[in-house]
């Protein structure tokens, strides 16, 4: 529904919270997918929360790693993944 709205209102700011997360493996993919090509597509600012740390690194331009409400590091995914600025980001990443 959300992802409705952005297109129909043309916003340039869309709030996810968690939205794959009732979702089959299968059908989470392919949205991951679609959602990707939407942000492309219409160059909007897309803020993406999520546990998922697959869906961070495959999703995100910047990746913002919090706990207990504090920022522990910010980056691009590849950064995030192959320089983690602490243990929390690192255990946090792991193995996606």
């Amino acid at each position: 529904v959300a992802v409705s709205r952005l297109i129909a209102l043309q916003s340039k700011i869309l709030l996810m919270d968690e939205p794959l997360s009732n979702l089959d493996a299968k059908l989470r993919t392919e949205m991951r997918a679609e959602l990707k090509r939407l942000h492309r597509e219409l160059e909007a600012t897309t803020v993406y929360v999520t546990h998922d740390q697959t869906e961070a690194l495959t999703l995100s331009d910047i990746v913002v790693v919090m706990n207990k409400g504090l920022v522990m590091q910010s980056g691009t995914p590849y950064d995030i993944y192959h320089h983690p600025n602490n243990i929390f980001v690192a255990e946090f990443i792991g193995d996606p």
